[in-house]
């Protein structure tokens, strides 16, 4: 696997995966595409959100959206596409991602997602990380399920 920083070219890479992932949480956000067939993207590409694709034979297979406060760092957006699923991509994926930044972690997950949770639960337990998980009160998605850790 070959991990990528979102930059340049690579954003429209990026852009375009978010697509697949907000269709598949749709069904739990209620979101709807714009007028132009899109959805709207919750969470930039900034100088406090950065994104890191993966590519799996040289083609794009998920991606990462962290939010970064100095030592501090939030998965805000994570997705991994169906058909690369049930591999252990995503658990190397972030086992990358947690060496290139480790500090303080958290993972929240939106309400009927049970599948993310799992994913968390045991993509942490994989990389041998001891985790926090509680319910907790996001101000823009409500009740989420949230794991918190440090690596």
């Amino acid at each position: 696997m070959e991990i990528r920083q979102v930059v340049g070219s690579l954003t429209q890479v990026y852009f375009n995966l978010v697509q697949a992932y907000e269709a598949e949480f749709s069904v739990l956000t209620e979101k709807l595409p714009g007028g132009n067939g899109l959805f709207q993207i919750d969470t930039p590409i900034d100088e406090q959100h950065l994104g890191y694709l993966a590519y799996e034979n040289g083609r794009p297979v998920g991606f990462i959206n962290i939010l970064k406060v100095q030592n501090t760092f939030e998965v805000c957006e994570f997705y991994i596409v169906p058909a690369a699923r049930k591999r252990k991509l995503g658990s190397s994926f972030m086992s990358k991602i947690w060496q290139m930044y480790p500090g303080h972690w958290q993972v929240k997950q939106i309400q009927g997602a049970d599948h993310a949770i799992n994913f968390w639960r045991n993509a942490l337990t994989l990389n041998g990380i001891d985790y926090c998980e509680s319910q907790y009160q996001d101000d823009y998605w409500g009740v989420v399920n949230r794991q918190i850790f440090t690596v």
